[in-house]
């Protein structure tokens, strides 16, 4: 390669002033100039060799950033990271704030799929989630002396508790294809005598229920057999009240009227208020797992096989649509609206209204549901127990539910117990009835996250009433006819909950919460963090960018200033450059 300096130039210039001028009026030949260090350069490159420029350099190019530093190239990889993490921090706060998404992906550990964890705890729970019961006896104290005119109201003493542990297994059970499992609850009890204020052995007097269920029966029956099973009954010698100890009025006793056949008896050879419960159920119950959709857990959708009742006129009386109580639906809670559960021993749903929120074993928050004070109000009050009287040929007042059907034609009337909220006139006649809201009402402490009651008390009172046929008149002349007489009261809590049971639910309760804010406050916090990162990073490669448009500005404006005053002079500087181009692959001079 030659090089000429401009002193060489310059002396060429008189022996070619005519190529010289030609050049000056065609402009052609005009090569790309730069001013370094006060000289002036002309570089002459082959036009067929043009720069190869990679994807970056293009992309680079449009973008204006082609000559950038190591530096620039770090800030736009971490503007890149910073824009994948913030879109991932973005889409994390929306799912936090925005949907159920991680509530649902915990309420998955609680449904009852088939062979899963959870449902082999529901069908064999320990003794740890064993149910206490508590049962309270009537005891007609002076009801001799009321009978034969020397008393002027009947007196009864509220009797109890008589305390058991409740232990509660699912048996004949089967899941099924549409989400559901069917089952018959078993029960075992074990007697409590430290928390029982009175015992199994303890004398009490009491309605003779199987003899009252009789009277009921045969007044139904044709005038003959009428005649021929009171006549059977009569010669028992059956008292209306008798002497019974409490175990035998409660887990049963040897009777006569029980077994006689024409009263449906067959087998059955004993009675007790009781017990139906301890064993196997009579009753199947079906009800959704949850599978398919969270909202229905626990949802019961079958009772004995039919999915609905028949013991009521009208469907909303019928519909059994109510949670088993054991356990809810998390997500119906959340919106503390009414909940439903289906009791059996009343053959009804019962409404629980949400109270408010409260904190129980120092630090376990849950969720406080009553049963309304008109649950069992005449239609009169509450309307919507209308279809509970029409197929009853007595619809009582307010305070009691006419179940009959329920009982086999049985005239049980259930309440709460001491008749709470009911209408005094019920138990006008009674001494020792003391309706107390704090003992008597129905109510649930239910964990809001897992939808289990942690405490409360169900509570229930069966009555019977008197009806005076002929089977009685003789014995039952002062009492009038369609007297509720309270039997007993029940009352079912949670069991007593040790402290390591208690630590380990306030660990899974708080600890569960922690997470759930860490996520939503922690998306937050990242999404806020990586957002100004990135107008940090975008400000940052503008400014260099118009940096470099500053310094190419600045650049040309001096060549065109040089430029300018060599051709004021009337003269060109003109610097051949000599530089490599590749051929292929091997570098090639270029005159």
């Amino acid at each position: 390669m030659s090089h000429a300096t401009s002193h060489d130039v310059a002396q060429q210039l008189p022996h070619h002033e005519d190529l010289t001028a030609q050049n000056n009026k065609s402009k052609s030949n005009t090569l790309n100039s730069q001013h370094h260090n006060g000289l002036a350069y002309s570089s002459n490159v082959n036009s067929s060799s043009p720069e190869k420029l990679t994807v970056l350099d293009m992309i680079l190019d449009a973008l204006g950033m082609r000559n950038l530093t190591s530096k620039d190239i770090g800030t736009l990889i971490m503007l890149g990271f910073m824009f994948l993490l913030f879109v991932i921090s973005v889409t994390g706060f929306f799912v936090m704030w925005f949907t159920e998404y991680y509530n649902n992906t915990m309420l998955q550990k609680i449904i009852l799929a088939e062979n899963s964890e959870r449902a082999k705890s529901w069908v064999n729970p320990g003794p740890d989630t064993d149910t206490v019961l508590k049962a309270h006896i009537f005891n007609y104290t002076n009801i001799e002396d009321y009978l034969a005119g020397r008393a002027d109201k009947i007196h009864v003493e509220d009797l109890g508790p008589l305390t058991y542990q409740e232990h509660t297994v699912k048996d004949q059970v089967s899941f099924n294809k549409n989400h559901t499992v069917t089952f018959r609850d078993r029960k075992s009890y074990k007697l409590l005598p430290e928390k029982s204020s009175l015992r199994e052995d303890d004398i009490v007097l009491v309605p003779n229920v199987p003899l009252l269920s009789a009277a009921v029966h045969v007044k139904r029956f044709p005038a003959f057999k009428r005649l021929g099973v009171n006549s059977i009954i009569s010669l028992y010698r059956e008292p209306v009240f008798k002497r019974l100890t409490a175990f035998e009025y409660l887990w049963g006793y040897k009777d006569k009227i029980i077994s006689l056949e024409s009263l449906g008896g067959g087998n059955k050879t004993h009675f007790g208020l009781l017990r139906t419960r301890n064993g196997t159920s009579v009753d199947s119950v079906q009800l959704n797992t949850g599978e398919d959709d969270i909202n229905k857990f626990s949802l019961i959708t079958q009772f004995n096989g039919k999915p609905q009742l028949d013991f009521w006129e009208g469907d909303e009386c019928n519909r059994i649509d109510g949670s088993e109580p054991s356990m809810f639906s998390p997500t119906l809670l959340q919106e503390r609206s009414t909940v439903h559960v289906f009791l059996q021993v009343l053959c009804r749903k019962v409404p629980l209204h949400f109270e408010k929120e409260e904190t129980i074993f120092n630090n376990i928050d849950v969720l406080r549901y009553r049963t309304p004070l008109d649950v069992f109000a005449h239609p009169s009050e509450n309307p919507a127990n209308e279809c509970y009287c029409r197929n009853t040929d007595l619809c009582l007042p307010s305070g009691v539910i006419n179940a009959t059907k329920c009982y086999d034609d049985s005239p049980i009337f259930p309440s709460f117990p001491h008749f709470f909220s009911g209408d005094p006139v019920i138990y006008k006649d009674f001494e020792g009835i003391k309706p107390d809201a704090d003992l008597h009402q129905t109510y649930a402490d239910i964990h809001p996250r897992f939808g289990f009651p942690i405490s409360g008390a169900s509570r229930v009172q069966i009555n019977i009433m008197l009806d005076k046929t002929p089977l009685l008149l003789n014995q039952a002349n002062r009492i009038q006819n369609a007297t509720i007489l309270p039997l007993i009261w029940i009352e079912i809590t949670a069991g007593d909950f040790d402290d390591d049971v208690l630590h380990t639910l306030y660990i899974s309760t708080f600890g569960l919460d922690a997470i759930q804010l860490a996520l939503k406050y922690g998306t937050l916090l990242v999404s806020v963090t990586t957002f100004s990162l990135i107008v940090a990073s975008v400000y940052y490669l503008n400014s260099k960018r118009e940096e470099q448009q500053l310094q190419h500005s600045k650049s040309s404006a001096e060549l065109e200033a040089l430029n300018g005053g060599l051709e004021a002079n009337g003269s060109v500087v003109v610097v051949q450059v000599h530089v490599p181009h590749t051929v292929g692959g091997h570098p090639h001079r270029v005159e």
